[in-house]
């Protein structure tokens, strides 16, 4: 039955990309990397106030500004959102017999019809910048919205807040959208070939070079006493 199916979510589709490995033995063996200091907590706050932000101008049939300028509207069917808010856009690999899903923060449109992903990001960097690893978490949602038999822009948005503090120890926020355009979806159907094999190996995979949580694995292995 459907319900028990495995399932792999986007985020242990990043770490496969990110390191072979660390997916093997966190999916496979539930051996988690160490966990360091978390640097999530402002996003987990600003997440549901931004997504009550939305729905608020969903339920008014109305469109942010911020949005409308950039000919973007809001996915208007919220029930369906609110699944993919929280069961995940899911799709059913009829080969691997697993659900692979992603919990998306919200969905545009444009020209009426085509679908549009975006993610919040909350930083007190001056900075912003846009990581790798951003693009391919908006090309994951893409492509589990295309296995949905849905129209899929190669766009997709970042929904940044910026907070500082003035000398008046007042907080400033700052919003702004940044396009990542060129989005592959297609990519990953052979992205997740790779993956289902290496689940379902029993020999341990090749880890990324640049893994530094391997080598440190790799470097207790070789300690003398």
């Amino acid at each position: 039955m459907k319900n028990n199916l495995q399932k792999i979510s986007r985020s242990q589709i990043e770490l496969f990309i990110e390191c072979p490995r660390c997916f093997w033995l966190q999916a496979k063996h539930n051996i988690k990397r160490p966990e360091g200091i978390k640097g999530g907590y402002i996003g987990s706050k600003y997440d549901p106030l931004l997504k009550a932000y939305f729905d608020k101008h969903r339920k008014e049939n109305k469109t942010p500004e911020e949005l409308l300028k950039h000919n973007l509207e809001l996915f208007p069917n919220l029930n369906q959102l609110k699944s993919w808010r929280g069961s995940g856009i899911q799709f059913e690999h009829p080969e691997h017999k697993v659900i692979y899903y992603g919990k998306i923060d919200d969905i545009l449109v444009r020209e009426k019809k085509f679908l549009v992903p975006i993610d919040f990001k909350t930083t007190i960097s001056k900075e912003f910048l846009i990581r790798e690893e951003y693009k391919r978490q908006l090309e994951i949602y893409g492509y589990l919205l295309k296995k949905n038999n849905i129209e899929v822009l190669n766009i997709g948005v970042l929904y940044v807040i910026k907070i500082d503090i003035n000398e008046n120890f007042e907080k400033i926020e700052e919003r702004t959208i940044y396009f990542l355009e060129n989005l592959d979806y297609d990519k990953y159907d052979e992205i997740l070939e790779n993956l289902i094999k290496t689940y379902r190996s029993s020999n341990e995979p090749e880890y990324n070079p640049n893994c530094e949580f391997c080598q440190r694995d790799f470097q207790i292995r070789n300690l003398s006493y």
